[in-house]
């Protein structure tokens, strides 16, 4: 492309030229109209029309460029402005001056220099959208990566991504273990119906987005008053092609064009956000259990127990503790091996689970000890989970081969308030002495402090 060309200094040749040849053809034109020849064929007539065909040119290119040399200007003007706000961000990622207020052209004719000036503003806001949406994702990538708590990963994501969607109304809903359940939601009634609603199960099921327009299933909230949605959308969120959760959006208005793609790029970052999460609470959770019996561990278990007692002692509540041996154990693995022995403890595990509460703790707090806390157990409540499992363990019987091993377990336990204690630690200790008692005297017996 040859750059040295001129377009002004092309016109003036141009229009120059153009006046000499009107200049040259004017005294024949003169003639036509009956003009005397003896005054129209002369040298000083044919140089007067060719100097004011000059004149004429010379003036309508000093009229171009002060009538279209500024508008152009302007627009060269606001364009280097452009190309140094992206020389800006490349970089250090700061947009500069050159917002939509101060870099747009002012529309004030209706020719091509006005449609001109339109389209260069719509560019404009097209730029600044998507270096907003570019800061926006560059701000909640960096939030997603240092967020491992699942639930506050979810608060932050719906609210971040219902602001940059104008939405009404939004729920996360994530898939683990073959079942689907509400993350977190805002502004649609009874939220837990959508762990069920069809839309959702296709697209947990197919991976791919749902748009619907006018639905009749989904009410949105608001401080005054309810109504439905002209518009919802239900887009997948995928780590590796597999949908793990789910993104519901509704909206009283239609949504405005290209939001999906932004979407799109949002479920992106959350998608390995999440998934750093989910993998994050399950080693907490590895972390906690014990790998043999699938109970907490010592460790874990006793910070249970301190949240436990803080909570009862806060409350007013009663609290209780009950300690399990299993006896003669050492018996089982010098008879049957340590590979029985291991199954053994397994399974009066998961009959000790059995035999709890809902919302009582089990740890295994030595090789065959366990320990349950009981939150809001009184004394009777104690005894009375005691025995029930005292029982479910002494029918129960380990099949090894043609062999059925059967044990006992010795318990002890203690509550408070009927019992004084000043901290955690002296729940246990009463509760291993209760133990111990129960053991002395006969063993497969449950014996409170």
């Amino acid at each position: 492309m040859n750059r040295s060309r001129n377009t002004f200094v092309e016109l003036a040749i141009r229009m120059i030229g153009f006046g000499v040849l009107i200049g040259t053809v004017f005294p024949f034109f003169m003639l036509i109209l009956g003009t005397p020849p003896q005054i129209v064929i002369s040298g000083l007539f044919f140089a007067c029309c060719i100097i004011a065909g000059v004149i004429v040119g010379v003036v309508n290119i000093l009229i171009s460029k002060v009538t279209v040399q500024r508008k152009l200007t302007r627009m060269t003007g606001k364009m280097n402005e452009v190309k140094d706000s992206i020389i800006t961000i490349s970089a250090n990622g700061n947009i500069g001056e050159c917002s939509p207020e101060h870099c747009t052209i002012p529309v004030d004719t209706a020719d091509e220099f006005g449609r001109s000036a339109q389209a260069f503003n719509e560019l404009i806001e097209s730029f600044s959208n998507s270096l907003r949406m570019l800061d926006g994702i560059k701000s909640y990538t960096a939030t997603f990566s240092g967020q491992l708590d699942l639930h506050a990963l979810a608060d932050y994501a719906l609210e971040r991504v219902m602001s940059e969607t104008a939405a009404d109304a939004g729920a996360i809903l994530y898939e683990q273990d073959g079942e689907i359940s509400v993350l977190h939601s805002f502004g649609i009634r009874d939220a837990a119906k959508l762990t069920t609603d069809t839309h959702i199960l296709e697209t947990f099921t197919k991976g791919v987005p749902s748009v619907l327009s006018h639905p009749d299933d989904v009410i949105i909230e608001s401080t005054l008053t309810q109504f439905h949605p002209k518009a919802v959308t239900i887009e997948p969120v995928l780590f590796k092609s597999v949908p793990i959760a789910v993104i519901l959006l509704a909206k009283a208005e239609p949504f405005k064009a290209g939001y999906t793609k932004q979407l799109s790029i949002f479920t992106q970052s959350l998608a390995i956000a999440m998934h750093n999460a989910f993998e994050h609470e399950q080693l907490q959770k590895l972390a906690a259990l014990d790998p043999l019996t699938g109970v907490l561990n010592r460790r874990f278990g006793l910070v249970r127990l301190r949240e436990e007692y803080s909570r009862s002692i806060r409350r007013g509540a009663p609290l209780g503790l009950l300690m399990f041996d299993i006896d003669h154990f050492k018996q089982v693995n010098d008879t049957y091996g340590h590979v029985v022995g291991d199954r053994v403890l397994k399974s009066i595990a998961a009959l000790i689970r059995q035999g709890l509460r809902e919302g009582d703790v089990l740890m295994r707090y030595g090789g065959e000890e366990f320990l349950a806390i009981l939150p809001g157990a009184s004394r009777e409540d104690v005894l009375g989970v005691a025995e029930r499992t005292r029982y479910l363990v002494r029918d129960y019987k380990t099949r090894y081969g043609d062999n059925l091993i059967g044990v006992t377990i010795s318990i002890g336990g203690d509550s408070m308030p009927e019992s004084s204690v000043t901290n955690e630690q002296t729940l246990i200790a009463n509760a291993d002495e209760a133990l111990y008692a129960s053991k002395n005297s006969g063993r497969d017996r449950v014996t409170l402090h």
